[in-house]
């Protein structure tokens, strides 16, 4: 949080108010599961699917120095974190692509992985189980998929975080924000501003 509160200082960015809510008829990205909350600020909106949506109005000065102990406390704040990177145009994606997308997309990340060992962090069954030869322990895997889930479950910011020289790819729009400021490997290329 304290590379966000440098990138804000001084812009104001810090008192406005951010809107939570939850979107139950937008769509998600294929790779996550749960519901869709919305953070909006500025005109802009940005999503963070999880399974503890937070409804709430809040400000982005609340997160500074907050312990954010809680797996809806966590979510809540990368919901924040990705609306105020797409407000200062540190991020361009915000939300998912439209389901035409999603057949392309996986196909392009199995290219991506090319048939490497790959730890799922709380990637949704299904689609993003048919990439790479799954392993049930990040230990082993060369390629480690996350989530925005994967970041605010307990322990998963530990495997995200000391990957050992392993890929660690991002998706979703849910991550968009931490990988722009973090300079993370973030996967999304239909997601939409």
């Amino acid at each position: 949080m304290e590379k966000l509160r440098q990138k804000v200082e001084h812009t104001g960015c810090e008192d406005g108010n951010i809107m939570l809510g939850v979107n139950p008829d937008t769509v998600i990205c294929q790779f996550e599961r749960g519901a869709c909350m919305e953070a909006a600020f500025g005109g802009r909106i940005a999503q963070f699917v999880t399974s503890e949506p937070i409804r709430a109005t809040t400000r982005l000065g609340f997160m500074f120095g907050a312990l954010l102990e809680k797996p809806a406390q966590r979510a809540a704040a990368c919901a924040i974190l990705n609306v105020i990177a797409g407000f200062l145009c540190l991020s361009r994606i915000q939300k998912a692509c439209p389901k035409e997308c999603h057949a392309s997309c996986r196909e392009a990340l199995k290219k991506e992985v090319g048939g490497k060992s790959v730890f799922c962090l709380e990637v949704a069954p299904g689609p993003g189980h048919d990439l790479g030869i799954q392993v049930d322990n990040p230990g082993d895997a060369e390629v480690i998929l996350v989530t925005g889930e994967g970041l605010v479950v307990p322990g998963g910011q530990e495997v995200a975080g000391t990957a050992g020289g392993r890929r660690v790819i991002f998706l979703s729009p849910s991550t968009a924000g931490i990988c722009s400021l973090e300079g993370l490997e973030h996967w999304c290329p239909y997601g939409r501003a």
